[in-house]
């Protein structure tokens, strides 16, 4: 046990070297591709056409397996992005079936697609997964519901058998590091949630909450993440939740202690009476509009804030050109990241530290992975050459003196080392007469 423990270090200390250059790895993900809309290539408007709510997720990779260029998949669509990683023996060809997936199943336009996404590939791709699980690469840094968002995919992804070893593998790993992120680190302390972030925005540009009432819009998880940092906050002057679904809002209303709650159907007069709307449905458009809400306005000069934090948004963006009402998406919470940024940089290096490490972790298992995978073919390829030649040399004999056998294993020697030795002769370097000599202890 404790030499196959030190063997075992060995090799990991040996590989760990080999990794320097990370050519294993890219070997094992050659194929590897990311097709990614995000925060940083898109602004919300568009990144809403290419959103995939979790109730469409299961259908959505249903309908993606149809493509035949894409050997496995794995869907990913949060607030800040939708992503496709896939695997591909023609990347050309993998993106023009993603793209005719977007078409048809989204009904986007090409041009869109081409403009407002990027490709991304090799150790950066993996090292982008680790992130985004993270949350190191959410608008909102450190906010952990994207951790929630990408179990929630892989659990799919899994039911639906789109995954290969390789993806399992990098989102097995981007889960374990996130949650070590999680359990080091004061970042998803700091700000939990796209939703503590409107919350705190709210507080920054509206409040102080104690003084407003504020009308919570939804009764799914953003909208109890929103309810969650109101109290957290010291609570509100009057909080109200709306939600089509009466029953969610009775549970709402006794787990978070709100002052009322009313039908639908009666938001736009209730507006006349809040002074912040936190919009967090899952309706897929929007919902709330502003003609409607100018029909029965009782005081044009009350200043209303509204913080539309759905995906794809809830609230009509025509809100923007209405008097005295002020506006703000997803897109508006870059004040609290750049905030948390600053307030967060210890943490932040340590976050990034713990990336690095499970990287380098993913790095040894991928690399463990592909010299498995090249023993077995050296094997077979070495087995191929003894077997034929030995058919070859010994069909009409039985049995052989001393100097026969000498021959035939010298012939079967010769034929196995003819390929390498050439190769070795014409590449003439250093490197590679080393990496020899190693192999064989010379």
């Amino acid at each position: 046990m404790i030499q196959d423990l030190r063997e075992e270090k060995l090799f990991n200390e040996q590989i760990s070297k080999i990794i320097a250059k990370k050519e294993l790895v890219h070997e094992q993900i050659k194929n590897l591709y990311l097709f990614t809309v995000n925060h940083k290539t898109a602004p919300v408007a568009i990144r809403e056409k290419f959103s995939i709510p979790e109730y469409s997720l299961t259908e959505a990779n249903q309908k993606l397996k149809n493509y035949k260029s894409l050997k496995s998949f794995f869907i990913l669509s949060t607030c800040n992005r939708t992503e496709i990683y896939f695997k591909s023996e023609n990347e050309e060809k993998g993106l023009n079936e993603i793209c005719h997936f977007f078409i048809s199943y989204l009904g986007l336009e090409k041009k869109i697609i081409e403009e407002y996404s990027t490709i991304i590939t090799g150790c950066e791709m993996l090292e982008h997964a680790f992130k985004v699980a993270s949350g190191l690469d959410s608008l909102v840094i450190g906010e952990s519901q994207v951790l929630s968002q990408v179990k929630t995919a892989y659990s799919i992804a899994q039911k639906e058998h789109t995954l290969d070893n390789i993806l399992e593998l990098i989102f097995q790993n981007s889960i374990k590091c996130a949650k070590r992120i999680h359990k080091e680190t004061n970042l998803s302390k700091n700000c939990q949630s796209i939703s503590s972030a409107a919350i705190d925005l709210a507080d920054n540009v509206a409040g102080p909450l104690k003084t407003k009432s504020i009308m919570v819009l939804g009764a799914g998880k953003m909208a109890e993440l929103a309810l969650e940092h109101i109290i957290k906050k010291g609570g509100s002057k009057e909080t109200i939740v709306l939600n089509r679904s009466p029953h969610r809002v009775i549970e709402f209303s006794d787990k978070y202690k709100t002052d009322k709650s009313i039908p639908f159907e009666s938001v736009y007069e209730a507006m006349n009476d809040v002074d912040i709307v936190i919009a967090a449905t899952g309706a897929p458009h929007a919902i709330i509009f502003a003609d409607q809400f100018n029909k029965v306005r009782k005081d044009p000069a009350r200043e209303l804030f509204i913080f539309d934090i759905s995906m794809p948004r809830n609230i009509d963006a025509e809100f923007t050109k209405t008097k005295n009402v002020n506006l703000m998406d997803i897109d508006s919470l870059q004040h609290i990241y750049n905030k948390t940024v600053e307030s967060s940089n210890e943490d932040l290096k340590n976050a990034e530290k713990i990336i690095s490490e499970n990287t380098n972790e993913l790095y040894i298992e991928l690399s463990k992975t592909s010299i498995q995978n090249l023993i077995k073919e050296l094997k077979e390829k070495t087995e191929k050459i003894r077997s034929e030649k030995l058919l070859k040399l010994t069909s009409n004999k039985n049995s052989f003196t001393k100097d026969e056998v000498d021959y035939i294993t010298q012939n079967i020697i010769s034929t196995i080392l003819h390929t390498p030795i050439k190769n070795l002769k014409a590449a003439n370097k250093e490197e590679k007469i080393q990496i020899l000599k190693d192999l064989f202890e010379i």
